[in-house]
This record gives structure tokens, sequence and C-alpha cells, in this order.
């Protein structure tokens, strides 16, 4: 082991830990019940898979405007759109609608999220793919 070397961790198993990292954060948040968006009915089938219980909202069927409309009772929203250009685009639309409505947004927590599972997933109904991977895991 180099001696700069602090944690003799694979780069594969830092990343696995910081994937499971997330998932517990969308539970607990979840659990919390904050209001999590997402831009289709493919991703809320996703995150109810991993185990996901609390609010859910999808961007399909409504425009920018009536979801902002929709969510501005909210304290607290996590934006999870998908981790590409239309995700972050989408996402920088969302906020400037919602600014000023007095909705706390997570934006650290979805920098967290985007670190935790955008190495594996890019989109967020590929976290259906880790289905069977967070079942067999202890979170």
């Amino acid at each position: 082991m180099c001696p700069h070397q602090k944690n003799p961790q694979s780069k594969q198993e830092r990343l696995e830990e910081r994937f499971e990292k997330g998932i517990r954060l969308l539970l607990e948040l979840s659990e919390e019940g904050v209001p999590i968006v997402v831009e289709g009915i493919k991703d809320i089938t996703a995150l109810r898979g991993l185990g996901l219980t609390g609010p859910i909202h999808a961007l399909t069927g409504h425009n920018i405007v009536s979801l902002a409309d929709e969510l501005a009772e909210a304290q607290r929203l996590l934006i999870l759109f998908d981790f590409d250009r239309r995700g972050g685009q989408l996402t920088r639309h969302l906020i400037n609608q919602l600014e000023g409505r007095g909705v706390t947004m997570l934006h650290n927590e979805r920098h967290q999220l985007r670190r935790a599972f955008s190495w594996r997933v890019r989109v967020i109904e590929g976290l259906k793919e880790t289905d069977n991977y967070s079942k067999g895991t202890k979170f």
C-alpha cells in the first residue's frame, strides 16, 4: 500500500459504498415525507421498487408551471430529474418557478445523490435495474 493511501478500499468498493449511502438518503427523505419530483412514471416505479413510500410527483402530464403550482405548498422538496443534460435543464426551470414560493429545495442532497448514482445510472428509472442489488444490501 502506498504511504499516501489512507483507505485500502478499491475504487469500486468506494463507489458501491457511496451508492448505498445514496439509497439510504433517499429512504430517509421519503420516510420524513419530503416530496420527491421525478420526470416520469418509470422513475416513480423505480423509486417504489427501492422501498420509498413517501410522496413522489412526476412531471409527466404537467408543464413546469403547473407542477410548480402543485408543489408550492411543500416546505422541503427534492428534485430528482435524470442526471443528463435535459434533466439539468428541467431542474433549473422548476427551481426558477419555485423560487419565491417559500419552498426549500434540497440542492445538497440532489448533489449527493448525483455523485452516488451517476457512475452507475444516468436516468432515475435505471435505479430499477439495481433493485435486486439493493434488496440484498442492508440499508
